[in-house]
């Protein structure tokens, strides 16, 4: 890369396009809020973009730093995840540079720099692509047969609108650290708050087992993650006077166009998430009305007897409900299930499959070391 031709940093901010205000530009310097703010200095800004623009004779050494960065940190998550280990998830998060490109990203959409948004754009796509497959070789390598579905794992597959606003303020915090050094104590909270690589540790690894469902549920955070964080990071290098005034003025045009096409993107990611979040929310309802409809069952006809589970299957017709109780007592009999199924049927509001699955509490001995039963039943109307 020529850097005469594409300096890594300009002296007033520019990507061949001249920043002096002319004419009516001149005149709006002062009114706009967009700058209506402490202009960062040349000095301040040329050291925040030597720490997102690898360019000239720097860039391919600066290429080969990130990959293997990268490809650790994959491997971290990846071992951490099947391992069900927070702590050495955290430990990925720490090392993984995948935020440089996407903060390059945003300043480049803000700065109104096409060149380096595109160079930004591929560098991103590019580890993403390698991360999945990555996670999905190192995933079919540790665990031959399907992988245990950890904690760790499945805490990344159901996204919900929360995780939008964790995006935004974590790449509004990405952005402020690097442009206000004296922050920069604030990296590793950061870095952890962003969580870019597991997600795409979890999809890679699902994937590799054709867990096509779960997969596309951390894909989902994954994109929530990428987009939320350009959204905040492009917003806050405007604010906080990365961008010189005369440029914000002269290509605000350019910059609205940009800002608007990634609060787009946002909404568009967060539809599914609305939607994901809506359905456990009707989710943990009906688990809650079938508890509920449960204990009062059994106050009136066993009261020694607690509901341990409640599961509600709303994705078979008609609905599948299992209870898990547990009591001294012997399990419920046929006509007692048929009574709670018909109970259960009209607090839901629809037809019923009841399973009731029920543990003895009293000590078992070798004779009858197993008298734990299913008991099926149906209601509805």
């Amino acid at each position: 890369m020529d850097e005469r031709r594409d300096p890594p940093t300009p002296p007033s901010g520019q990507d061949d396009q001249p920043d002096r205000p002319q004419g009516d530009v001149r005149r709006r310097i002062g009114r706009s809020w967009l700058v209506r703010r402490r202009e960062l200095s040349e000095g301040e800004r040329v050291t925040t973009l030597e720490q997102l623009f690898f360019e000239g004779s720097d860039f391919v050494p600066s290429l080969y730093r990130f990959a293997t960065l990268m490809s650790l940190s994959i491997a971290i998550a990846t071992f951490g995840l099947l391992a069900d280990s927070s702590a050495v998830v955290i430990g990925a998060m720490l090392i993984a540079p995948l935020m440089t490109p996407i903060l390059a990203f945003s300043a480049s959409t803000v700065m109104v720099w096409p060149r380096r948004q595109l160079r930004a754009a591929l560098v991103t796509m590019a580890a993403s692509v390698g991360g999945l497959v990555l996670a999905g070789v190192l995933s079919l390598g540790a665990t031959r047969s399907d992988p245990t579905l950890s904690g760790e794992i499945l805490a990344r597959t159901e996204p919900t609108l929360l995780d939008m606003g964790v995006a935004l303020a974590a790449g509004a915090a990405g952005a402020y650290v690097l442009v206000r050094t004296r922050a920069g104590a604030a990296l590793p909270g950061v870095a952890i708050a962003v969580a870019l690589v597991p997600p795409l540790a979890t999809a890679g690894a699902l994937l590799a087992h054709g867990e096509s469902d779960l997969a596309s549920g951390a894909l989902l955070l994954f994109a929530t993650n990428l987009v939320g964080i350009v959204l905040a990071a492009s917003l806050v290098f405007l604010l906080t006077g990365f961008v010189p005034q005369a440029r914000s003025l002269s290509h605000s045009r350019e910059i609205r166009v940009g800002l608007v096409a990634s609060g787009v993107l946002v909404l568009a990611v967060a539809y599914p998430l609305w939607n994901q979040g809506n359905e456990i929310y009707q989710d943990t309802q009906a688990d809650g009305r079938v508890r509920d409809a449960a204990e009062a069952f059994l106050e009136q006809n066993d009261p020694e007897t607690v509901v341990l589970s409640t599961d509600v299957n709303d994705s078979v017709d008609p609905t599948e409900v299992v209870i898990g109780l547990a009591g001294p007592s012997a399990p419920p009999s046929q006509a007692q299930v048929n009574v709670a199924a018909g109970r259960l049927s009209d607090q839901l509001g629809e037809p019923i499959s009841l399973r009731v699955r029920y543990t003895p509490t009293v000590v078992a001995t070798s004779s009858d070391a197993d008298r734990s039963a299913d008991v099926l039943g149906a209601g509805g109307r």
